[in-house]
């Protein structure tokens, strides 16, 4: 599972476009019992999976989280000894083994400029993840971190494309297919940083560190559908096969308070201006106060002087127009689910939303949305 490397760092752990990928890992490991795999122990769903991750601190070491804490908590899923990952590590081309010692020092990782070695405890290289028998769940490694002693430079690490992951990363990868055996490799969720890594932008070679990392393990990417571009650089830069998940469900977004009654006012006008000429009078007063509270006059660049009836008409339909926009404006509705389709209300407003350009809808369909139904 992919985790934003800066913000919020624990709070993003499993995060992914449009995707629940902590329930969708939950169901996945469930559907793999079901199928006959051994699996021992399984999160029932995502709320328990994130509490056993957070809880056994199985992450690669955060700004607040310590390497041995991580180690006492039970986060850790295999050390690695300098020697075993020296002798993979020195069967790398000259020049990609030269990149990473001259970013983070020799193998298992050396103080830089006053920073210490990420992910190494005892001189070996921690593997973090949670075991279920024959599967494991494991957050993405730092792609370039310094825990406690991060200087606010991971950003530009993860967008530099010459600066190489540090020996833990490539010693996550190298021992999920050696060192646990993996079958097959899962990356759930848009998207990991893994594609991004230094080398070749086609046509990868035995130097470029994606072809390093991924080594011969079959990769599967659950991925984004709405994000060709990228889902394309992941499966050209690090040979996944892409597994293309559909979009969160949409629904049409409400409109509350002030906006709500600025609408009743407009409409209440409308019905009053030929009929209730001082009752559409005192409504025209009540409207322009309205547009000024939801600042709408200012957004709308309105004038409320409205010298004539004609010009207090065209700031009418601006601003029915505007409240027409909001209530044709599409929200996500939850986070959509890896294997689950939605059903329901659900089915109804996703439909709608991929279809209402194409086929011309105007309206919302009642059966998805009472309150905007029948409005342009």
């Amino acid at each position: 599972m992919h985790s934003n490397p800066c913000a919020s760092a624990e709070a993003t752990v499993g995060s992914g476009a449009h995707l629940d990928t902590l329930e969708s890992v939950a169901l996945i490991l469930k559907s793999l019992k079901e199928e006959g795999y051994s699996i021992d122990g399984a999160p029932q769903n995502g709320k328990e999976l994130i509490d056993m991750i957070m809880d056994r601190k199985a992450v690669s070491e955060f700004r607040w989280t310590a390497v041995e804490e991580i180690i006492s908590q039970g986060g850790a899923l295999a050390l690695i000894e300098k020697e075993d990952y020296e002798a993979w590590f020195c069967s790398l081309p000259q020049e990609a083994q030269q990149k990473v010692c001259r970013a983070w020092g020799r193998p298992p990782g050396e103080e830089k400029d006053g920073v210490p070695p990420s992910m190494v405890y005892q001189e070996r290289m921690v593997i973090t993840g949670i075991s279920f028998g024959n599967a494991i769940v494991c957050v993405q490694p730092k792609r370039g971190c310094a825990g406690s002693r991060c200087d606010g430079q991971a950003c530009r690490i993860l967008h530099d494309p010459e600066v190489p992951p540090p020996h833990q990363y490539l010693a996550t990868y190298r021992w999920i297919e050696e060192g646990f055996g993996a079958d097959v490799m899962i990356h759930v969720g848009t998207h990991g940083n893994m594609e991004f890594l230094p080398g070749k932008s086609v046509a990868l070679s035995s130097g470029c560190f994606p072809d390093i990392a991924v080594g011969d393990i079959p990769y599967l990417y659950i991925y984004n559908s709405d994000n060709p571009p990228e889902g394309a650089t992941a499966k050209r830069r690090s040979y996944s096969v892409i597994v293309d998940h559909m979009q969160t469900s949409m629904t049409g977004s409400e409109i509350y308070g002030d906006l709500k009654e600025l609408e009743e006012a407009i409409a209440d006008y409308e019905r009053s201006k030929d009929t209730e000429k001082a009752r559409a009078h005192a409504l025209e007063h009540v409207i322009i106060d309205l547009l000024k509270k939801t600042n709408l006059a200012s957004e709308l660049k309105l004038d409320s002087s409205h010298h004539t009836a004609e010009d207090f008409e065209k700031t009418v339909d601006k601003a029915r127009h505007k409240i027409s926009q909001m209530y044709g404006t599409q929200i996500t509705d939850g986070m959509h689910v890896f294997g689950q389709v939605p059903s329901g209300e659900r089915r109804v407003g996703l439909i709608y939303a991929m279809l209402r350009f194409d086929s011309g809808i105007k309206n919302f369909p009642d059966t998805a949305h009472g309150q905007g139904a029948g409005r342009e």
